[in-house]
C-alpha cells in the first residue's frame, strides 16, 4: 500500500548527501522531519495536520524528548526540548564523494524559557548523520551547572509504515511495561509485534538489533546508551482525540523510540550522557 507523503514547509534547514540521500530539519525542536534514501523514498511520517506555527510540537519526525518522558516530571508532557529553537552548529558533507557522509549538528542550552520548568543548566547536541541507507542519531546532554539533576530522554522516531503489514522482530522475552493496561510490566512472548490495535509499551533494558518489516519494506534498528525502546502507534479511537493528526493517520506510521525512561537518571555536574540510534533500510521498498 502506497501513502502520498504530507508537503514540509521551506524554511526547514535541509541537506543531502553526495550519493542524494537527504534530510530536512527543524530548528523549532531540533527536530528531524524528513529522510528520503538516494531514490527518493520517505522513510519518516509527518502528518498532514501537523503545526508548523513554533506554538507546539510537530506531529511526526523524530521529536526529541527530554528532560523528562511523559508525564513522569512536573514540567510539560515529555519535556521542553522539542517545544524550544534550537541553533544550527554546523552542517557538511565529509570528502565530498559517494562513500562520505552529510552531517548535521543542532545544540540547545538552558535558558530563560527552560528555566520555567527546570533549574538545570545544561547543553544539549545532536548530531545527524546520514548517506545511502543509513541515518545515525546521536544526542549528548552535558550537566553544565553545579548542582546534579535528573533526566529522561527519548528519540521519539515516526517510521512510515503500512501498519496493516507491519511487523517488528526482536522483541521476544522482553519486559515491557504496558500503558493501555494501568502500567502493568509484562514479559512479550510473542516473537513478532503486529499492530492491530493502540499499542504503548516500553520496553526495559532493550536488545538490539529490532527490524521493522512491512510491505514498505525492511528497516533494521539498533542503538546506544539508550536503554529502553518504546513501541507505540494510538490505533483509531486515540488518534481520534490527537488534533494534529488525521483520522487515518494511524495506519501510516510506528514509533519506535530509543529512550531512556524507565528511569531517570541523575547527571553530576561536569558529566556527560551519551545515546544514539541508528537506522538502516535493508531492502527495496515498494513505494514510488
Amino acid at each position: 500500500m502506497s501513502y502520498p507523503t504530507a508537503p514540509l514547509p521551506d524554511h526547514l534547514v535541509q541537506l543531502q548527501s553526495a550519493d542524494g540521500a537527504r534530510i530536512a530539519v527543524s530548528l523549532f525542536g531540533g527536530q528531524l522531519c524528513s529522510w528520503q534514501t538516494p531514490e527518493g523514498i520517505e522513510r519518516l511520517f509527518v502528518s498532514s495536520h501537523a503545526h508548523w506555527d513554533s506554538q507546539q510540537a510537530i506531529r511526526g519526525g523524530v521529536p526529541i524528548i527530554f528532560p523528562q518522558f511523559g508525564a513522569d516530571g512536573t514540567g510539560p508532557r515529555h519535556g521542553f526540548a522539542r517545544t524550544l529553537p534550537w541553533t544550527l552548529l554546523t552542517s557538511f558533507i565529509e570528502n565530498g564523494d559517494d562513500n562520505s557522509e552529510a552531517v548535521i549538528r543542532l545544540g540547545l542550552t538552558d535558558s530563560v524559557a527552560s528555566r520555567r520548568f527546570s533549574a538545570a543548566e545544561f547543553s544539549l547536541a545532536l548530531e545527524l548523520r546520514f548517506s545511502g541507507q543509513n541515518l545515525c542519531m546521536s544526542l549528548d546532554i552535558d550537566n553544565t551547572g553545579a548542582t546534579p539533576f535528573p533526566f529522561s530522554a527519548a528519540l521519539h522516531t515516526y517510521l512510515r509504515t503500512d501498519v496493516t503489514t507491519a511487523s517488528i522482530h526482536g522483541m521476544q522475552h522482553m519486559t515491557y511495561r504496558d500503558a493501555t493496561d494501568a502500567d502493568a510490566n509484562k514479559i512479550d512472548s510473542q516473537p513478532v509485534i503486529v499492530i492491530d490495535r493502540e499499542i504503548d509499551r516500553l520496553y526495559q533494558q532493550a536488545a538490539t538489533p529490532l527490524t521493522l518489516r512491512s510491505d514498505v519494506g525492511i528497516i533494521a534498528l539498533s542503538q546506544s546508551g539508550f536503554t529502553d525502546t518504546v513501541v507505540w502507534n494510538p490505533w483509531i479511537e486515540k488518534t481520534r482525540t490527537l488534533v494534529d493528526c488525521a483520522p487515518s493517520d494511524y495506519l501510516e506510521f510506528v514509533c519506535i523510540e530509543a529512550a531512556l525512561a524507565h528511569r531517570a537518571q541523575l547527571l553530576e555536574p561536569g558529566q556527560r550522557w551519551s545515546g544514539s540510534q541508528q537506522l538502516c533500510v535493508t531492502d527495496e521498498c515498494i513505494i514510488n
